[in-house]
């Protein structure tokens, strides 16, 4: 209810109603309005999905970027997918995973295991491709897949095997630089702030500083921090390699040839095998062998076993020249 006495109230009545807004017009600002309200909400649509596809994407990058880094980080030790990418052949002295327990022989090694050897102590592995590695003292080495080994100090000792199929190269990595195998028999030996590739048997590379170099038998690599490559020759047997010879893998000579086992002395010690009669040389793929030569270097067999096939030999020069003991005729 309005007061009588209200002017404004009075003028308003006195005014009368106003007119109606024409049809056309009324229609027009209703569309107007109505489409401006539309495009204000796609707007805050738009805003809004634009919003939730951001956080989405850096929640993927996130996801992505953890994945990326979890292979690359050198201070985790992961597990394998493909199941034991080693075995340990021997061990003697101290052995054992890096701050774990000692290891059986026979164990089976994962992606990741971390190994490392004491004063005197050392070890011999097998990987699934075929290569024989071994420890020296003071070494310690991490496994990885590919096959590779990431070496942090001490040597280690690669044989690819004499002419087996392999999967792939081993790679041996150092932080001064990149070692790689192109079948072959070689030392990587980690001192200090030198790094030492001596290569026995057939071609190894090393990558350093976005260079390669090649090293052939009888060949020894030096690195030093912030020095050139340097080139030296290395005798491919004799004390360099006793080290090697001291953890060598047993040999099984029950049941075995002659010539199979010269076959092993001579990759195991780098000597050269001669026969003083042709005839033992045809004779060697016959002759079958009885007993074990465990406990023995490889270089301390031969006087174990060539006495039981009625044969002897001489060294000289590194070639062991096998000749028929007197008054032997034949095979035994």
């Amino acid at each position: 209810m309005v007061s009588e006495d209200d002017p404004i109230a009075l003028l308003l009545r006195l005014a009368g109603p106003r007119e109606a807004a024409a049809q056309k017009r009324s229609g027009r600002v209703r569309s107007e309005v109505w489409a401006h309200w539309r495009a204000e909400v796609r707007t805050v649509r738009r805003r809004r999905m634009i919003f939730r596809a951001t956080v989405a994407l850096a929640a993927a990058t996130a996801v992505v970027v953890v994945i990326a880094r979890g292979p690359w980080n050198p201070n985790r030790t992961f597990r394998g997918a493909g199941g034991p990418i080693a075995s340990l052949l021997r061990a003697e002295g101290s052995f054992r995973l890096t701050g774990g327990r000692p290891l059986a022989i026979g164990a089976s090694l994962l992606a990741g295991s971390e190994l490392e050897t004491g004063a005197g102590g050392r070890a011999a592995l097998a990987l699934p491709g075929g290569h024989s590695v071994r420890l020296d003292s003071e070494t310690r080495v991490r496994l990885l897949s590919g096959p590779a080994l990431q070496l942090d100090r001490g040597a280690l000792y690669v044989d690819s095997g004499p002419g087996r199929p392999r999967r792939a190269a081993v790679e041996i990595r150092t932080e001064m630089g990149l070692v790689r195998d192109v079948g072959t028999q070689f030392e990587v030996r980690l001192e200090g702030n030198e790094l030492r590739l001596s290569v026995r048997e057939g071609v190894a590379n090393l990558t350093r500083a976005g260079q390669t170099f090649a090293a052939p038998a009888g060949t020894r690599l030096v690195v030093r921090t912030g020095g050139a490559v340097e080139t030296h020759a290395v005798p491919r047997q004799g004390p360099e390699w006793d080290w090697v010879l001291a953890i060598a893998p047993g040999f099984d000579l029950e049941g075995r040839t002659l010539a199979e086992y010269l076959d092993w002395i001579t990759r195991e010690t780098g000597w050269r095998v001669e026969y003083a009669e042709p005839a033992i040389a045809r004779d060697a793929s016959t002759i079958v062998l009885h007993g074990s030569i465990t406990g023995l270097r490889p270089d301390q067999t031969p006087l174990a076993v060539l006495p039981t096939c009625g044969l002897r030999h001489r060294m000289t020069d590194g070639t062991l020249t096998i000749e028929r003991q007197v008054g032997a005729n034949g095979p035994s």
